[in-house]
């Protein structure tokens, strides 16, 4: 388990105090809003950006949008290590955009990278609002962008937009229920915000730190805004999420503890109620399980390959029969391939019914084969594949 050195909070708490030293009018983290405007058609925006908290002094620029053209029209700092900001800003759509070092929840340090992340806001003339900017926001703005320009609604191209982010993100977590817009959540429960939206919001922060982290390890030129990038092009060309990030986002899940996370974010969201994200990798955790006891066996009489899977016999005992069922709540997706990657599968299979697979030999040529096997979720998640190797005489 992941666990905040005493050390490493004492040099937290240095570089908290270190960058506090001025006296901010901050937004709170609990939506209010200080100001009403200075009397004219502008208003106060008062957020907080989280990949974990933004830190103090990252850039906040506001850009009016305007069909395809966009301008600045307010500029603003982070106030403090908590993510906070507030600006004056005209009405109209809106694009806040915030750039800079975040806190890495998973391992309670501060990024050496910087990212930007962003928000689409539809501000009401003279209508104080606050919103959260975070990577789900990222996620969702561009494909709001362009159907908003296409002449949807801010509200059609809101709802558009995050449906299509999680159901590229539900390949890992499933259909996870929300109720509010992205920009209203945030990953502590302030007021005004709802427990559960929070913890969703807080999950996607630490699986992708933690991906990114991990992949790091092998690739060290990998960054977030690798991974971001590559999900926002996902989005906007509505396809599937790729194979690679996908295995990394799943095994990220595994790493991720609830516990440590909550610790982490305490020690910089001091007072905060940390947004429940235990319940959250609680119910992604059992849908990522592979196939269970994937078993191969070569009938030399029939001359063909069994496979069997999600069942206590192997494919070697006569009575695996007894044990072939019809999947429910879900199928498989199968492949064999002569290659390890599965790069050029021989067989392709999606909404595969049962738990047990044959093959004639003629079919797959002679030599050293690879088969593997996953289930694919009614709400649109993917397990770990199961793997093994056989040989074709």
């Amino acid at each position: 388990m992941k666990k905040i050195t005493q050390l490493a909070f004492f040099l937290l708490v240095a570089l908290l105090l270190s960058c506090g030293g001025e006296s901010y009018n901050a937004a709170s983290n609990d939506g209010g809003i200080s100001g009403t405007g200075n009397g004219s058609s502008k208003s106060s925006l008062a957020g907080s950006a989280y990949k974990g908290p933004f830190i103090q002094d990252s850039e906040v620029n506001v850009l009016k949008i305007e069909g395809d053209s966009s301008s600045i029209i307010a500029s603003s700092q982070v106030q403090a290590n908590l993510g906070d900001f507030i600006l004056e800003v005209e009405p109209g759509l809106l694009s806040v955009a915030v750039s800079g070092r975040f806190y890495d929840e998973t391992n309670a340090t501060y990024s050496e990278e910087t990212v930007n992340l962003k928000a689409l806001v539809n501000k009401d003339p003279e209508q104080q609002a606050n919103i959260f900017v975070n990577a789900l926001t990222l996620l969702s703005h561009d494909l709001m962008v362009e159907l908003i320009n296409q002449g949807n609604s801010y509200e059609q191209a809101s709802s558009a937009a995050e449906t299509r982010v999680k159901t590229l993100l539900a390949a890992v977590t499933g259909d996870i229920p929300t109720n509010q817009p992205f920009i209203n959540m945030n990953i502590a429960n302030s007021t005004g915000t709802t427990p559960g939206d929070n913890a969703y919001s807080l999950y996607i922060s630490s699986l992708f730190s933690e991906a990114v982290n991990e992949r790091r390890v092998e690739e060290p030129q990998y960054s977030m805004s690798t991974l971001l990038s590559t999900l926002r092009a996902d989005i906007l060309n509505d396809k599937p999420i790729d194979d690679a990030t996908l295995l990394s986002l799943q095994e990220a899940n595994g790493r991720l503890d609830a516990a440590s996370i909550q610790q982490n974010l305490e020690a910089v969201l001091i007072g905060e109620t940390i947004a429940p994200v235990g319940d959250v990798i609680e119910a992604v955790t059992p849908g990522l399980v592979p196939p269970s006891n994937l078993t191969t066996f070569t009938d030399t009489k029939a001359v063909s390959q069994r496979f069997c899977f999600d069942m206590p016999l192997d494919c070697s005992s006569p009575e695996h029969k007894a044990e072939i069922v019809n999947a429910q709540g879900f199928s498989y997706d199968l492949q064999i391939d002569d290659n390890a990657d599965f790069s050029s599968p021989i067989v392709s299979l999606q909404d595969w019914q049962r738990n047990y697979y044959e093959i004639e030999h003629a079919s797959l040529g002679s030599g050293t084969r690879y088969f593997r096997i996953r289930k694919s979720y009614d709400d649109g998640q993917l397990s770990l594949w199961a793997q093994t190797d056989f040989v074709v005489p």
